[in-house]
């Protein structure tokens, strides 16, 4: 299975960890196509959940230890379509994109594949973590072939994770990106076995960025969310 990563051409965490857990994994990858840091134009919420200032390595010096061809690309653009095609991928794998259209999908042989740190479908979208919280929706993560629907497609592998009553919102959201590269490799195993008929993510809910009086409420609720935790339930 010839595998083309998705990543930014910045330190990043997702697109670090994910490319050190398909190498360890002994899985070969083809290429990187590095898209360049973009302005986002949206509003971001402010409690923050990721931690500050860590350091990590470029991807091109991971590319060039692993003699990895590095592609610095608009993942939106002909160029990139065209690299897709000439070097005959079958599987993408998102590791730092935004949202990606469609004729960049259908340039792959199978899909392109997204961990996404929610449960679909109830959970699309952005500020999942914090979405979770504020709904009582299961925290967890779903790793799914896209289609030009965010968040959506065909469901590969899903699994939700323990919250504990002395957790943080940096506990949660490390333990989704751990469990996020886990079932990586579990989806990429299972595609490699050649199954290919799988659960169509239905509508759910698409949410944007949590706004300032949702996010208001998010830490007493948090204290609430946590103690009831293990009587949630999935729609």
């Amino acid at each position: 299975m010839k595998i083309g990563i998705f990543g930014y051409n910045f330190p990043h965490k997702k697109t670090q960890e994910g490319l050190l857990a398909l190498l360890l994994h002994n899985i070969p990858v083809r290429c990187i196509f590095a898209a360049d840091a973009v302005e986002l134009p949206f509003y971001q919420s402010k409690i923050r959940v990721a931690p500050k200032r860590l350091i990590y390595t470029h991807p091109r010096e991971i590319a060039k230890r692993f003699q990895i061809p590095y592609y610095v690309v608009v993942h939106n653009s002909r160029e990139c379509e065209k690299l897709i095609k000439e070097c005959q991928l079958d599987l993408g794998i998102i590791l730092g994109a935004r949202i990606l259209k469609e004729d960049i999908i259908k340039a792959f042989n199978i899909g392109i594949l997204n961990m996404h740190p929610g449960m679909l479908p109830e959970n699309r979208g952005l500020d999942n973590l914090k979405w979770a919280i504020l709904k009582e929706y299961t925290q967890g993560v779903s790793v799914h072939l896209i289609d030009r629907a965010v968040d959506r497609g065909k469901i590969i592998v899903e699994q939700p994770i323990e919250v504990y009553e002395d957790d943080t919102l940096l506990d949660i959201f490390l333990r989704l990106q751990n469990l996020e590269q886990v079932l990586m490799i579990e989806a990429i195993n299972i595609l490699k076995s050649g199954k290919r008929e799988f659960k169509v993510v239905p509508e759910g809910s698409y949410r944007k960025a949590v706004p300032p009086e949702e996010e208001a409420l998010l830490m007493e609720k948090f204290e609430k969310y946590k103690r009831g935790y293990k009587n949630l339930q999935r729609l």
